[in-house]
């Protein structure tokens, strides 16, 4: 039996454990009340299980009350909770306002269970996080069920404890500060784990960004949906770009077969705008890790800066950004990358922000809607210029023919 095949199978036995969970919560709609159970969704959510999630090592302090302030959908629930706590709570300074993740539907359970999503999510917060000295939100509670698909994740309110502001390409402008803050955050997580031997170790199930796509095509129709969302945002694609619609798939697996002998480190993997936050000093935080992967650096880089900057702002500052990455990676615990080697690298890594906003665009009725089409067409106009500009297709081809490789730990 073929390896695709049998993903498929795999696939097929999730999705049907899933559908029996999901009708067996609306017959019982459970209410936990310890943490031996994950609530379904946040309307299941009781004083006692936030108090057993939250209230740990403070004795004495449990919740009182709770109520959902704000919220939105997409791939998983996302809600904002407020949160009151009897007299030691308060004292302890328990946060009163909690982000949480979930996934009460079907349509997300089939999303994020196949691609294990929320456990590698789960991952970074309880394992990587605390090891990071960078901008990004803290987990309080993280609880995955890949059997049911139920999870529960209880994480820092960053609008409420730093006054962020969320990012959005259609919203808020990205200055040459925040630019350089982006780039500052990556070269710290890629340095910082750059060839770590925690890959083997505790970070063992975190899959190379080639394999991650390649389980993906046969789970989700992926390259398909991508032609789809070619189709329907064709509009905005510089006009060069519109004959590559046939090359845009094989592009992406192209630069990806890079990632199974380059030196790799952690990627973040989805690091479009609206994943980041502005703080108001100038900063920028970097939320969402569900998608974390391991390979080559600038596959983070090429995706954030392409739906980051304008396409003006990129092309006049890109180079000197690469320059700033390049000396930041070292000062964090890289080898040291040549100017050259890191702009190769640059150009060849930009295909797989672009697929996944096509794929996004492109998605079917019985998917989650994960963006506004707004969005997408905003990110999708940024990604096709940059991908004109720095000709990455025929970056591909170069690679080949000089068989360049980036330098690994002496």
């Amino acid at each position: 039996m073929s390896e695709s095949l049998n993903q498929k199978l795999r696939v097929a036995g999730q999705l049907g454990r899933i559908g029996a969970h999901i009708v067996n919560e609306r017959l019982r709609r459970p209410k936990p009340t310890t943490l031996a159970e994950i609530p379904p969704s946040v309307d299941a959510l009781t004083p006692e299980w936030l108090t057993a999630a939250l209230c740990g090592g403070h004795p004495g302090a449990w919740v009182t009350a709770v109520s959902t302030a704000s919220g939105s959908d997409g791939s998983t629930t996302r809600r904002v909770l407020a949160i009151d706590y009897n007299d030691v709570g308060r004292r302890a300074g328990l946060p009163v306002s909690v982000f949480t993740k979930s996934t009460p539907k079907f349509t997300s359970r089939a999303v994020t269970v196949p691609s294990a999503a929320l456990t590698c999510e789960a991952l970074f917060y309880d394992r990587i996080r605390p090891t990071l000295d960078i901008e990004a939100p803290h987990g309080y509670y993280m609880a995955v069920d890949n059997r049911s698909g139920r999870s529960m994740f209880l994480m820092e309110d960053v609008a409420t404890t730093r006054k962020a502001t969320f990012g959005d390409p259609t919203k808020h402008y990205i200055d040459r500060t925040r630019a350089e803050a982006i780039i500052t955050t990556l070269a710290t997580v890629h340095g910082m784990l750059w060839e770590s031997p925690r890959f083997a170790g505790d970070l063992a199930v975190v899959k190379d960004a080639h394999r991650w796509q390649v389980d993906v095509n046969e789970t989700i129709a992926f390259p398909r949906r991508t032609l789809i969302g070619f189709d329907r945002a064709e509009s905005v694609f510089p006009a060069g770009f519109r004959r590559r619609r046939a090359e845009v798939f094989p592009a992406l697996m192209t630069s990806l077969a890079m990632h199974k002998s380059a030196p790799s480190t952690l990627l973040h993997s989805d690091v479009h705008s609206r994943n980041w936050y502005l703080t108001p000093d100038g900063g920028m935080g970097l939320y969402d890790w569900q998608l974390i992967s391991r390979g080559i650096w600038a596959l983070d880089v090429s995706y954030a800066l392409s739906s980051a900057l304008t396409v003006r702002d990129r092309r006049a500052w890109e180079r000197e950004l690469i320059e700033l990455y390049v000396d930041r990676l070292h000062a964090a615990g890289a080898p040291p990358l040549s100017f050259g080697e890191a702009w190769l690298a640059y150009r060849q890594q930009a295909f797989h922000g672009l697929v996944f906003w096509l794929y996004t665009i492109g998605a079917g009725r019985l998917q989650p809607a994960m963006q506004p089409d707004e969005v997408s067409l905003a990110n999708l106009e940024r990604m096709t210029n940059m991908i004109e500009d720095l000709d990455s297709f025929g970056a591909l081809k170069e690679s080949a023919n000089t068989s360049r490789q980036l330098p690994s730990i002496p």
